[in-house]
């Protein structure tokens, strides 16, 4: 289970970003590992490296969040990779471009904070299969270390708002037919 600690989102902002670099010169295979990892297990060797270079903690959080991040990157070589955590794409924006439902996200924002972390692993595996543009990472971390109504809020907002544009630019296209 996560355990609960005070942050906003500036201060996890930089942690975020240098653990994703660091995921970023692993190898495949170290990857994969990270993707299997058992977070109530005692951690891959990449992870207890990751924790040592990295300002993450060494605990069941830290391990879900480099479990999820490692689910979010993109397979292969280091080199042909793509940046994937993009500060500009909110996870509740790509989750409506990913045509995730409204009752999917209505039941994880529902869920207890104890069973956030196996649900965003289902959310980075959906994701991770068309994620074009990439996504903000730091809104994983949110909903993964606050036990707080504002990181939720926030994702739907970002879901909606998407939805709502989605809806705008399809009925403009009906009209120009």
């Amino acid at each position: 289970m996560p355990e609960v600690i005070q942050t906003k989102d500036e201060d996890l902002k930089p942690i975020i970003a240098t653990l994703v670099s660091e995921m970023m010169k692993l190898g495949p295979s170290n990857l994969a590992r990270l993707r299997r990892m058992d977070v109530e297990g005692p951690g891959e060797l990449e992870f207890w490296r990751l924790v040592r270079d990295t300002d993450i903690l060494g605990d069941t959080a830290g391990m879900q969040i480099v479990k999820l991040l490692a689910l979010l990157a993109p397979r292969g070589e280091s080199a042909s990779r793509t940046r994937f955590h993009q500060l500009d794409q909110p996870l509740g924006k790509v989750l409506a471009e990913a045509k995730f439902s409204e009752k999917r996200l209505a039941s994880f924002m529902a869920l207890p904070f104890e069973r956030r972390g196996e649900a965003l692993e289902v959310i980075a595996r959906v994701i991770s299969r068309d994620m074009r543009f990439g996504v903000n990472c730091v809104d994983f971390a949110l909903l993964l270390f606050l036990n707080e109504v504002w990181p939720l809020r926030r994702l739907a907002t970002a879901y909606y708002v998407a939805c709502d544009r989605k809806a705008a630019f399809e009925d403009r296209e009906k009209t120009n037919e």
